[in-house]
């Protein structure tokens, strides 16, 4: 075992997915170890957050890094003004977004899940109910951080080392560690106006869905489908709650105080599936004007096996880019300004022939996704080969394999499908002829 490491930390064995099981042979974690040095040391090595990932990303039998710290993250925080702060990038959202509130501010999407990372979720992206307004959570960084193999530490941004920004963000990780991050905030407003609305069914959800995408004065919105109901919830954020006028035009209208820190996952944190089961989760965003026929793949198999026998809920999103912002190389949502997440969530029980029959259907709606100019979540369960990859991110594989290569990240995650990816493309530019 190396210096500075420990084992045995509970739930670095598996992810939230559970599909993948696997000892680590080190486990690493600041401040017993410095993370540049763990890099430095070039031995095979993965990447952890709080192991938010569905499909064992986060899961390996050799060197874990693991970057969480739910203790002590908050003394690190630098207010640098003008509504930005420095936030090392293992601490979560949770206590981030507690801190700023009492300094007055806030940040402007909140997935979901706040007990995971802030760097790991800006691996990813970063999508939550704000989004309808100020995009992803990786459009409000200013700048980042980042370790590469050697254990160099550099900050990258729009100017300074831009491909590294462009890459990281979104990246899963194949672009080196994200140490710490600068993030824009907006000013806090303690309250959010909800409308609830109960939808006949999937095509009204998704009527409803494209007329939201279509404004810009709404600050949250989230549809769900659970237990074969659909509802939606559209919000606007406000400084008080709202007075009732006594004229009845209210009902379905309701005042949430601190709405994104609600939830009970958000109090205790995430916990891997229980035992015998196994998540097997995904998010498809596609362009504004798509949601119908997404929304049709997915009800044509939620009706039929193996999704008709396990649980399975549909999340809508509305994500609304802001002007002029990054065109990161993996994120979910690309250059379109209204992208139309949809999250399908599969609990299942731990049965082979279930869970291969359950990707088999997740593979089907990558492909349909990808027809309709999408992209997937790579938190999540995806099933990429060659073809559907170089459909999807074309020359960016052939940059990421020359990022991986200059900057010595061969042994940093890896056995990531998109790092597997990149080192073919690389292997095959490099048999290709060279032209004279």
């Amino acid at each position: 075992m190396a210096a500075g490491s420990e084992s045995g930390i509970p739930g670095s064995q598996t992810d939230f997915g559970g599909l993948r099981h696997a000892v680590p042979r080190a486990v690493h974690r600041p401040p017993l170890t410095f993370p540049s040095m763990v890099l430095a040391a070039g031995r095979p090595v993965a990447l952890r957050g709080a192991g938010h990932s569905c499909d064992g990303q986060t899961v390996t039998d050799g060197d874990l890094l693991v970057t969480y710290a739910e203790d002590g993250a908050v003394e690190q925080i630098r207010d640098l003004g003008d509504g930005r702060f420095e936030v090392p990038a293992g601490m979560n959202w949770y206590d981030l977004e507690r801190h700023l509130n009492r300094q007055g501010r806030s940040v402007p999407v909140l997935t979901d899940h706040l007990r995971v990372s802030v760097g790991g979720t800006l691996s990813v992206g970063g999508i939550g109910v704000g989004s309808v307004r100020h995009g992803m959570q990786v459009d409000s960084v200013e700048r980042i951080q980042l370790i590469d193999g050697t254990g160099v530490s550099r900050w990258c941004s729009r100017t300074e080392h831009s491909e590294l920004f462009r890459f990281a963000l979104g990246g899963l990780g194949t672009a080196g560690l994200i140490e710490r991050a600068v993030l824009r905030t907006e000013r806090y407003r303690r309250y959010t106006h909800v409308h609830r609305v109960g939808h006949a069914g999937a095509a009204d959800v998704v009527e409803h869905a494209e007329q939201v995408a279509l404004r810009d004065d709404v600050d949250s919105y989230r549809a769900m489908m659970r237990r074969n109901r659909w509802t939606s919830e559209t919000g606007w954020r406000a400084d008080g709650p709202r007075r009732s006028d006594g004229s009845g035009s209210e009902d379905g209208l309701r005042t949430c105080a601190d709405l994104p820190l609600a939830g009970r996952h958000n109090r205790v944190g995430l916990r891997p599936p229980a035992s015998g089961t196994v998540h097997l989760w995904t998010d498809y965003v596609v362009p504004a004007g798509a949601l119908g026929p997404m929304i049709e793949a997915v009800e044509r198999q939620r009706r039929r096996a193996p999704l008709d026998r396990v649980s399975t809920m549909v999340l809508i999103l509305l994500v609304r880019r802001p002007a002029g912002a990054v065109p990161f190389a993996f994120a979910p949502a690309a250059a379109a300004p209204v992208s139309i997440g949809v999250g399908v969530y599969c609990t299942a029980d731990r049965n082979v022939d279930d869970i291969g029959a359950i990707r088999g259907v997740l593979r089907e709606l990558l492909e349909q996704c990808c027809e309709l100019g999408g992209r997937p979540y790579l938190y999540g369960v995806n099933d990429l080969d060659d073809d559907l990859a170089g459909r999807l991110y074309g020359g960016d594989l052939d940059i990421l394999a020359q990022l991986r290569s200059t900057h010595r990240l061969g042994h940093v995650n890896s056995r990531l499908p998109l790092a597997l990816l990149a080192e073919r493309r690389g292997l095959a530019s490099r048999d290709l002829p060279v032209a004279r």
